[in-house]
């Protein structure tokens, strides 16, 4: 079926746009731990659930995501890592017919490995295209990761889709532009679609993906008797992936947030965006880990904005989700904060590098957590494993909403004009 409706004729769906995100992976030698794979989500206000669930199904492989999973499914213990964005398309409408699209929460399911799920996938939205009209997902494992995208210009036809991959050893972004020279030329549509986005984030991880990669020998820290944390001697740390998915390029926050979104026209580019209307609302990223995958695969999330929230741990070993992730509370608290900004933003560097110290600690915490877990799984003892990444990833989550909630009353307790008047 091929559909020849453009744009300025009636009876189209709106432009599909999963989110305006960036997304961005590094694979093999580009990456310290594990394969990473993630993004930064930037919506409307009204678009982010704002809680986790891990779901474990009767049968299949337990899973992590966003909300119901429609769109953010983040994980599962096979080591399948996704991110999601939209693509700018015209407005082709969906599959006409009667047909029950798999989420991507079905796949993580019955799915075992990233070309697993890439081929289920490919052959899916070959018949039936995208729910949405369009789309695209990063998909990684330990070995190895792929970019997805597609849009409904026709059905039943792998013409409507493109896989790029599989990717090893480098870095690789996108954005809300189709990568597919094909797809360009017959479904992109407006723009400003996050090409000074996607060209922000490749300058930043291209500048670190082979870092030190020569100079520094691989570090000899033992996770129990079969399991070296670090077997890698260089690459893209978590922190400074996290560094990047809060970084705000050639845009002050504040003037920001005088456009809707981000004026790519002018040539601005961030990846924390703070438009009026459309901002990033959170970023995530998971780490595909060969050692105990089903344990230590995980997915460091940020509750709110990444400027002013930390990314915090989430193993798909753990038992539950800490409740304040498994429910809106942290989101809330951490909205709060980010609406201090809109009144004090010469706080927000300060904010900023709280964070990062906090996560620099977590990080370093976690290869303590997964050492001990690691010589309990070595045992036989996966229950006990699990027990101890549960109670990791639950004091980090408390610290942080701690933390948060100090701030809350340090900005509560500062008079209205105090700082407008020290500026006269």
């Amino acid at each position: 079926m091929y559909n020849d409706k453009f744009p300025s004729e009636s009876g189209n769906s709106p432009i599909s746009l999963e989110s305006g995100c960036t997304q961005a992976m590094a694979t093999g030698l580009t990456s310290l731990v594990g394969n990473m794979n993630g993004q930064c989500v930037d919506s409307p206000i009204t678009y982010w659930p704002g809680f986790l669930k891990l779901v474990t199904p009767p049968q299949g492989n337990r899973y992590l995501t966003v909300g119901d999973g429609g769109i953010f499914a983040l994980m599962n213990e096979k080591g399948i890592i996704l991110s999601a964005a939209g693509r700018l398309s015209r407005p082709f409408p969906p599959y006409a017919g009667q047909h029950k699209y798999p989420t991507k929460g079905d796949l993580l399911t019955t799915c075992n490995s990233a070309a697993e799920y890439v081929k289920t996938w490919s052959e899916d939205f070959t018949k039936y295209g995208s729910p949405r009209g369009a789309g695209s997902t990063f998909v990684v494992d330990t070995k190895e990761g792929y970019c997805l995208e597609g849009t409904n210009y026709v059905l039943g036809d792998p013409s409507n889709h493109a896989i790029h991959g599989p990717m090893t050893d480098q870095v690789f972004v996108s954005a809300n532009f189709f990568i597919s020279k094909r797809l360009k030329a017959v479904a992109e549509s407006g723009i400003g679609a996050g090409y000074t986005r996607a060209k922000r984030m490749w300058e930043l991880l291209i500048d670190r993906q082979y870092d030190d990669i020569t100079m520094q020998p691989a570090p000899q820290i033992k996770t129990g008797d079969k399991v070296p944390a670090f077997g890698r001697g260089g690459g893209i740390t978590p922190a400074y992936f996290m560094k990047c998915f809060r970084d705000h390029g050639n845009i002050n926050p504040r003037d920001g947030s005088l456009s809707s979104y981000v004026p790519e026209e002018r040539g601005q580019g961030a990846l924390c965006c703070h438009g009026i209307w459309e901002y990033t609302t959170n970023a995530y990223f998971g780490i595909a880990r060969t050692e105990y995958t089903d344990l230590f695969t995980c997915e460091w999330i940020t509750p709110s904005q990444p400027c002013i929230s930390p990314f915090l741990p989430v193993y798909i070993g753990i038992n539950e989700v800490p409740g304040a992730l498994g429910t809106t509370e942290a989101y809330q608290l951490f909205e709060k904060l980010r609406a201090q900004m809109d009144y004090h933003p010469e706080y927000r560097n300060d904010i900023t590098q709280y964070w990062t110290g906090f996560e620099i600690r977590s990080f370093e915490e976690s290869s303590l957590a997964e050492a001990e877990a690691a010589q309990l799984a070595d045992k036989g003892d996966k229950n006990g494993a699990r027990a101890v990444l549960t109670e990791f990833v639950a004091r980090k989550c408390d610290e942080a909403m701690a933390a948060c909630r100090k701030m809350l009353e340090f900005f509560n307790d500062l008079p209205i004009l105090e700082k407008i008047t020290e500026r006269r």
